[in-house]
């Protein structure tokens, strides 16, 4: 599978890209990396596909990366979620991320109703905005059957306004004189992407780097639920366009797609430590000195996730024809330009009510 190949290594030169030790791909000591490895490649593929162009020999491993090792990746991700987190966190964070996500998918929605941007496109900018950027967009896609175009839009978007914050929201935090706390919260609830989250919170502070990115964590956990009952939601509407057009759809995979529950079993695994953790003894060889290894078997499993959710966005990026891009217009990147204010400013508002 060529495409597939390609896709691949596409990832592995993002990462390579993403850790560059200069800024912005690199921020503070110790350095952190908020521009993430997913947006890269779907730069790279988009790049790769309008300009040098793409084979129909490549057709079918870049539609296998998308179809096959997205899910997968999907999957794989519930191993880095601990549904205890949401204990742990003081009831003012739960609370506050909770209503700001409400808030961001219902305003984001309507104003995509109101200036006529497409139902899946407006989705996708939802949940990139109120969850974690490109990763909610990545987990959404496939249950609402959306196409590359709205995806790969959605992504650059979503991640274009959390780059931003990342250099912004510091700024603002001093001039208003915010504490750790505050700003921890803040950036933990209105910052888009986990990355940006982590350097934004970091850049602010150490204590306000560990709360937004504990904030963030149960900000993530609430994206089950959401892309669950996203899934029944378009699963009884397609059901109903089908038994109006066509024929019945079996209600399982349209329902309850087969990723989210294994992405559900991983993160109970998770939670409950049934993941273990190691020691490999290694012996001296020309590869390697004599050692012991200790391997946290959760971490493992979240890097290979993260790493297959790259090979996909890169197989996203190869299958996007810029003329496609530009039909969908200003729009839609004005409702993630909106989205952003209003979490952000919404974010802010309960601090001084919550807090």
């Amino acid at each position: 599978m060529l495409g597939l190949l390609l896709a691949t290594a596409i990832a592995i030169v993002a990462y390579q890209l993403h850790q560059i030790p200069v800024p912005p791909f690199s921020i503070g000591t110790p350095a952190r990396h908020p521009i993430d490895a997913m947006l890269i490649a779907i730069v790279m593929g988009i790049v790769i596909r309008n300009t040098i162009g793409l084979s129909p020999r490549f057709a079918t491993g870049v539609r296998f990366a998308v179809l096959s090792i997205m899910p997968l990746g999907i999957v794989l991700m519930g191993a880095k979620l601990d549904f205890f987190d949401v204990i742990r966190t003081s009831g003012h964070s739960l609370v506050i991320s909770v209503i700001c996500v409400a808030v961001a998918m219902v305003l984001t929605l309507w104003l995509c109703h109101r200036i006529k941007v497409g139902q899946k496109l407006g989705i996708l900018i939802a949940l990139g905005t109120a969850i974690c950027g490109g990763t909610a967009i990545a987990v959404a896609a496939p249950v609402i059957e959306a196409d590359d175009r709205d995806t790969a839009f959605a992504i650059a978007t979503v991640t274009l306004f959390g780059m931003i914050a990342v250099f912004v929201f510091p700024l603002i935090g001093h001039a208003v004189d915010m504490t750790q706390l505050e700003f921890g919260v803040w950036a933990g609830t209105a910052v888009h992407a986990t990355p940006q989250v982590v350097a934004t919170g970091f850049a602010y502070g150490p204590e306000a780097g560990d709360i937004a990115t504990i904030v963030k964590l149960v900000r993530v956990l609430l994206l089950a639920p959401l892309v669950i009952g996203l899934g029944i939601w378009y699963g009884r509407s397609k059901r109903r366009r089908q038994i109006a057009h066509v024929t019945k759809v079996g209600k399982w995979r349209t329902l309850f797609p087969p990723f989210i529950a294994g992405f559900l079993l991983l993160a109970l695994a998770n939670t409950l430590n049934l993941l273990p953790n190691f020691t490999l003894h290694l012996e001296n060889s020309h590869l390697w000195e004599a050692q012991d290894l200790h391997v946290v078997l959760a971490k493992v499993v979240t890097w290979i996730s993260t790493f297959l959710l790259t090979i996909a966005m890169a197989g996203v990026g190869l299958g996007v024809d810029l003329r496609g891009i530009r039909s969908l217009g200003m729009k839609a990147f004005y409702v993630g330009l909106a989205s952003a204010f209003i979490l952000a400013g919404f974010s802010y508002a309960l601090l001084g009510l919550m807090l």
